[in-house]
């Protein structure tokens, strides 16, 4: 990535701050994928409440993906902080992965942002929610053992996967991850 200190930044090729989307959308180094759909009223209003994401792909020196289970009844997958408007995409994928998993990450790479347009259907009236991919890696101590920051993290469940589990919940860019 190339460096610009008023948004999203890099310092030795990791990821500092990502606050403008519309920053990213030409730029070569960032894939940029768009969709658009005709939904009924009732989703629209539920999309319309909908903050942005950010998915964060874990990988440790072997390779294999961190997925958690944040609460007892949800899907494991990978991490994916809420990120509301004017708020840091790198900062809440940092904060969340160290606070949910007890994990300190580096963010090393941004996979690509896909953005998803709802129309409602009969009217142009849109609401388009963004999901901001980051490719990451756990800190490691001078032995290689991956660092955890909190004795206790929020999650109900966090481990490490060599491949995708059928059941899985699949947010956009999961896959890129387990290929």
């Amino acid at each position: 990535m190339t460096s610009n200190p008023t948004d999203e930044t890099a310092t030795n090729s990791t990821v500092e701050s990502i606050t403008d989307l519309e920053r990213l959308r030409d730029r070569p180094d960032v894939q940029f994928h768009e969709e658009t759909e005709r939904v009924n009223s009732e989703l629209f209003e539920t999309l319309e409440t909908l903050d942005d994401m950010a998915v964060v792909g874990v990988t440790n020196g072997d390779g294999d993906v961190l997925l958690m289970r944040v609460t007892e009844e949800c899907a494991l997958k990978v991490p994916t902080p809420e990120v509301g408007a004017d708020e840091d995409y790198a900062a809440a994928a940092r904060n969340w992965v160290e606070s949910q998993a007890g994990l300190e990450i580096t963010l090393d790479s941004l996979v690509g942002v896909w953005c998803h347009e709802a129309r409602l259907e009969g009217t142009e009236r849109t609401t388009t929610r963004a999901f901001v991919v980051f490719g990451a890696t756990p800190e490691v101590d001078g032995d290689g053992i991956v660092e955890t920051t909190a004795e206790h993290p929020e999650a109900h469940a966090v481990g490490w996967f060599a491949e995708l589990p059928d059941d899985a919940a699949v947010a956009p860019g999961t896959r890129r991850f387990f290929d």
